[in-house]
């Protein structure tokens, strides 16, 4: 365990905290370094293969255990809120956190949804239960 910031560390501290309702292996993050780092984290889309359903987009609901994160090492909180759907705002619904890591300054947003239109990430064989990484998933966990 470190006593300074390193994005490694930020995520793994969310990922302790995020629990999928169904198989899924991934999240999807973006996030970009300025004065402070600004990350945003999401369930991803799944294709589904076999079954009548093949080809279907589908995703994994979630539980976040909020006040978990917060009482993590490291983790000081200024501001929660939280966010509806806004066509002039953000595309899906999300829990926003503002504060700093180890000192550092962060703004995490935690989308309750896939990012409208990302590509899927994940295939999922109904016919075995198990979930598969597709292509490029480098910003994947």
């Amino acid at each position: 365990m470190t006593d300074s910031f390193d994005i490694a560390g930020f995520k793994r501290a969310v990922e302790r905290h995020w629990r999928h309702h169904a198989p899924s292996n991934h999240l999807l993050w973006k996030v970009t370094e300025g004065d402070g780092w600004e990350i945003e984290v999401a369930p991803v889309f799944q294709e589904v293969v076999g079954s009548k359903d093949d080809g279907m987009m589908v995703w994994s609901g979630f539980r976040f255990d909020l006040s978990g994160f917060l009482a993590e090492r490291g983790v000081s909180v200024e501001n929660v809120l939280a966010a509806s759907y806004c066509t002039e705002c953000n595309e899906t619904p999300y829990i926003g956190i503002t504060g700093t890591y180890y000192a550092k300054v962060f703004d995490l947003r935690i989308l309750l949804e896939p990012v409208p239109r990302s590509a899927p990430v994940e295939a999922l064989d109904t016919l075995t239960g198990q979930v598969r990484a597709i292509g490029d998933t480098v910003h994947g966990r």
